[in-house]
């Protein structure tokens, strides 16, 4: 009997092919969305802890505020009346020394970056930008191409030497291995500089996760810090920096130490500022929440097209009905019962969300590997969350279908054979 009643539900699924496709259509949707959603919730909150134990999570970053706020985002506090800040108010290079002889343990260093802008080399153009050893680490997976990487004595006398990027090196110079021991000369308004080609290297390509989650960092030329500022390292302020912290270091306690020895240090007696410590693995915390919350609202919202999809299997079923009254009191006429006149509408309406269900599950599997992909991040749908979805969708046919397959049942058979 069941064989006989699944038969029948494809035949009349074959019989009104595009009123099929329609109904089922609501089902695909939902549960596409639903399974896309699934992978990229995942695939981002996989690429969060990931990051949670790179470099780029053990950044500390200093800001200067003023004494009535409690953190850099507090405007609420915020005073225009407060004084304009001053050089002295601002961090130096006695502050960064401090820091790091005070928490050498947990410091690798201070993050020192200065982009010099683009430079014309001939006719050519190349983005130069002066860092240290800590600031490269936060330039993304670099892998030396040829040659070899700017040294802790370049570095330190800011000696004019240049890094290039393997696509410039070989634009400016026909290989990698050409562009090694060569003077580049540059020009920015009515400046020159001469750097000697010391290293070519190459960058992994960004996931346009890291490029929301860290900016791009794009692909520049790399010199010595202290070549590239404009003015010597000993007369530089900054209101805000960075610094990197060793491996395996407790960020929390890191940042309100931090706090308290600069604002102890350096801004106990200052009348208008005061130092801010944030640690970049708390605003990741707070991003993993915030992802774990967006996937359940997205997939809230999308479950909602399953509902509308089991509205839609209702409405068809009630006009198949309808147009098949004269089948139904035939059927009862011969014999059957209410319950196989039941069956057979339930089972029906189940083959319709069946059908809905195995098209969105591979169109859902096939957008979210592809936008994951367009992403830059790794991202899965657990089998579990696969089988709960068809499961519940398998109990809005069951839940839609009861209705129309019960008014069917209930007709009786000398109206509905008189059914025009």
């Amino acid at each position: 009997m069941l064989k006989d009643n699944i038969l029948l539900a494809l035949n009349e699924l074959k019989a009104n092919k595009m009123r099929s496709l329609l109904t089922t259509l609501g089902i695909v949707i939902g549960i596409a969305a639903v399974i896309t959603i699934m992978i990229l919730g995942n695939g981002m909150k996989r690429y969060t802890v990931d990051t949670m134990s790179s470099p780029e999570s053990r950044r500390v970053y200093f800001f200067l505020i003023q004494k009535g706020q409690d953190d850099i985002n507090d405007e609420q506090n915020y005073d225009d009346s407060v004084r304009e800040m001053r050089n002295s108010d601002q961090y130096n290079v006695k502050t960064f020394e401090k820091l790091q002889d005070k928490f050498s343990d947990r410091l690798e260093g201070i993050i020192m970056s200065y982009d010099l802008g683009t430079m014309k080399t001939g006719s050519n153009d190349i983005n130069i930008c002066g860092i240290n050893p800590c600031g490269l680490k936060m330039k993304g997976t670099i892998n030396i191409a040829a040659g070899r990487a700017i040294t802790a004595e370049e570095y330190s006398s800011g000696k004019s030497v240049i890094m290039l990027p393997d696509k410039k090196a070989e634009m400016l110079y026909g290989s990698t291995e050409n562009a090694l021991g060569k003077t580049l000369e540059c020009r920015k308004d009515n400046s020159f500089f001469n750097y000697t080609v010391v290293g070519v290297y190459h960058k992994e390509k960004e996931s346009m996760m890291q490029d929301m989650l860290f900016g791009s960092t794009g692909e520049p030329a790399f010199v010595p810090y202290d070549n590239a500022s404009q003015k010597p390292v000993a007369e530089s302020c900054f209101t805000d920096f960075c610094a990197l912290a060793k491996k395996d270091t407790d960020l929390n306690k890191l940042e309100k130490d931090l706090e308290n020895y600069i604002n102890t240090e350096f801004y106990k007696d200052n009348d208008a500022y005061k130092a801010d410590v944030l640690v970049l693995q708390e605003a990741l915390d707070s991003v993993a929440m915030i992802i774990s919350i967006m996937k359940l609202v997205l997939m809230a919202i999308a479950a909602i097209s399953l509902v509308v999809g089991g509205i839609g299997v209702m409405n068809i079923m009630v006009v198949s009905i309808t147009e098949r009254t004269r089948e139904i009191g035939t059927r009862k006429a011969l014999g059957a019962t209410n319950g196989n006149i039941r069956t057979q509408f339930l089972i029906e309406a189940i083959m319709i969300c069946m059908l809905g269900c195995t098209v969105g599950v591979g169109t859902g599997l096939l957008l979210g590997k592809l936008m994951s992909s367009l992403m830059g991040i790794s991202g899965s749908a657990e089998a579990s969350s696969i089988i709960i979805s068809v499961g519940f969708s398998m109990l809005f046919g069951l839940f839609f279908g009861y209705y129309p397959a019960s008014k069917a049942a209930k007709m009786n058979p000398i109206d509905a054979l008189r059914y025009e």
